[in-house]
């Protein structure tokens, strides 16, 4: 039976991909910042570590045939924050997983936002474009890829680009629909802006084509939908599945969500919660162009199928 090694597995993607890995006949081992409190499971160990020591990473990784690097800081304080979490973690990990018999595969959960955004939705980004990430959380998911990348030629390494991920159960998601039950949505951008999206459960079967597809290897691919959607769209049909009416939907100009961000990221930080909401993602919003991508090449190689939008935000509010 073989061993698959999660960072971040107690978050929401990485729960999901537990259970994949699980029917797919793997032992499962998550990596965890704290101590767990939660009920064991057959065939799943969790293990503290620390990620700023690499022998006790190594240690810890002894037995395993594949790590799926999932763990990351999506709202920081500060690019400090960003940094540590994102580069300085992935730099350890690939270090304490280089030699390591048996260890052959790693595949990392990298963002859209390591690529930067689109002109516009007509014109969507590709593998072959040079990165311009607009954010801390992008530039550093973006240094993270070349740690990665730049593991030995004997591990088969895969980095997958996620858009906009949701799905049954996503705080995120949640927090969305809470104000959209409310009635009322405050837009952190234009509400025409363009996005991709991707269903948590395509994601998870991303994550683990990737990790046995030998022609994946050494390359990073954008994975989701291969369609875009404006926002205003994104909250209309989620409030249709939801079965409440369309909310109120309004932009604020960008030193309004500047000074409402700078409150709410000081407020977190003070009485220890993570933000919704921070600078850097107000700096993402106010780019001029859209969130888009093509999935050309993984649908290319993989033909995997992708759940649209209206299906999947069904499913996740049924």
């Amino acid at each position: 039976m073989k061993t698959a090694v999660i960072t971040g597995g107690l978050g929401f993607v990485g729960q999901r991909l537990c259970d994949k890995l699980l029917k797919e006949g793997y032992k499962v081992r998550i990596f965890s910042r704290g101590t767990y409190k939660g009920e064991e499971r057959q065939n799943v160990e969790v293990v503290k570590v620390d990620y700023s020591n690499i022998a006790a990473l190594r240690a810890s990784l002894e037995g395993a045939n594949v790590v799926f690097h999932l763990a990351a800081c999506l709202f920081g304080y500060d690019y400090q924050d960003f940094y540590k979490a994102n580069v300085e973690l992935s730099k350890n990990i690939c270090a304490a997983a280089q030699g390591i018999l048996g260890l052959d595969s790693f595949v990392y959960l990298s963002s859209q936002a390591a690529a930067g955004p689109a002109k516009n939705k007509q014109h969507p980004v590709t593998e072959a474009d040079e990165p311009k990430p607009v954010s801390d959380y992008g530039r550093t998911k973006l240094g993270a890829e070349e740690y990665v990348l730049n593991l030995p030629d004997t591990m088969h390494r895969v980095i997958l680009r996620a858009p906009v991920v949701f799905g049954r159960n996503d705080s995120g998601v949640s927090k969305i629909a809470s104000w959209v039950k409310r009635g009322l949505m405050v837009n952190t951008s234009s509400g025409e802006t363009y996005f991709n999206f991707i269903y948590v459960e395509d994601l998870v079967n991303a994550l683990f084509k990737a990790s046995t597809l030998s022609e994946a290897n050494g390359q990073v691919f954008f994975v989701g939908e291969d369609k875009s959607y404006s926002w205003t769209y994104f909250i209309t049909t989620m409030a249709e599945k939801m079965g409440v009416p369309k909310p109120f939907m309004f932009t604020l100009p960008l030193w309004a969500l500047e000074g409402v961000a700078w409150c709410y990221q000081n407020l977190a930080k003070i009485f220890k919660f993570t933000p919704a909401l921070n600078y850097d993602k107000v700096r993402e919003a106010a780019i001029k162009g859209d969130w888009v991508f093509t999935s050309k090449k993984w649908n290319d190689l993989t033909a995997q199928k992708f759940t649209p939008l209206e299906q999947a935000l069904e499913e996740s509010f049924k």
